[in-house]
């Protein structure tokens, strides 16, 4: 659409006389697509399971305390993860409300590893 636009607006200059190299080159890099890197989440916290809990149980008690968790799987080991968190201070709010709401669990702040998915 834009560029739809950005060539009616150039065949518009030529058709009124006032063509300028200036101009269409100007149109032209407004027309450009400008590419902005989003900020990568790059923090988590991961609940560990205990030796007898189940998985279920683990992310059912999560979520009828409030925090919504995702499992990530990585070389056939599950791994319980809230978050993403954009910095590691988030992620260190998100672990104290954590401990503070439930207790006998454990927890810890991850970083996680460049290309792996964070959500």
């Amino acid at each position: 659409m834009r560029k739809v636009i950005v060539m009616t607006a150039i065949l518009a200059l030529t058709a009124c006389g006032q063509e300028s190299n200036d101009k269409i080159q100007r149109a032209k890099a407004a027309s450009e697509t400008s590419t902005v890197q989003a900020p990568i989440a790059q923090w988590a916290v991961e609940v560990k399971l205990g030796k007898t809990q189940a998985l279920s149980d683990l992310t059912a008690r999560l979520l009828e305390h409030g925090f919504s968790s995702y499992i990530y799987v990585d070389e056939g080991v599950q791994h319980v993860l809230l978050g993403p968190f954009n910095t590691q201070e988030q992620a260190q709010e998100k672990l104290t409300r954590l401990t503070t709401k439930l207790d006998n669990l454990e927890a810890a702040v991850i970083e996680l590893p460049p290309g792996k998915p964070a959500h």
